[in-house]
């Protein structure tokens, strides 16, 4: 799946914003990962490249900043639902605890991260 962002809003206030580090108006992102509540459904959008003084990503961004420009459904992707969140990412993703390990920089975690980035971004 692919998406061209439209607009910015603040993942920490909900404000919009004119620009941000991490995202560009106009560029076109991979989507990693799709996560919905009843309330919001959110894209976790890779780290750009060249980005290494401001990462705080894989960032998760409210899917109302994007429009679609592939809906091709990459093929590691399988849903999860838990607690009322419907997740659609690879299932080593989906596992308790996957993110905290991927942001504490524990080497397993690191590593299934950037395999089945690696993946997505083949299959899109």
């Amino acid at each position: 799946m692919i998406v061209r962002c439209v607009h910015i809003i603040s993942p920490a206030t909900g404000e919009a914003l004119t620009d941000h580090p991490s995202i560009r108006i106009g560029a076109q992102y991979p989507v990693l990962e799709v996560l919905t509540t009843a309330n919001q459904m959110l894209l976790r959008i890779p780290d750009p490249p060249g980005t290494t003084e401001y990462q705080d990503t894989p960032g998760l961004w409210d899917a109302a900043m994007f429009t679609v420009v592939s809906s091709r459904i990459p093929g590691h992707w399988v849903a999860g639902l838990e607690d009322g969140r419907l997740t659609l990412a690879p299932r080593e993703w989906q596992r308790a605890g996957f993110w905290d390990d991927y942001f504490d920089d524990m080497p397993a975690a690191v590593g299934e991260y950037n395999r089945l980035k690696a993946a997505i971004l083949a299959d899109s």
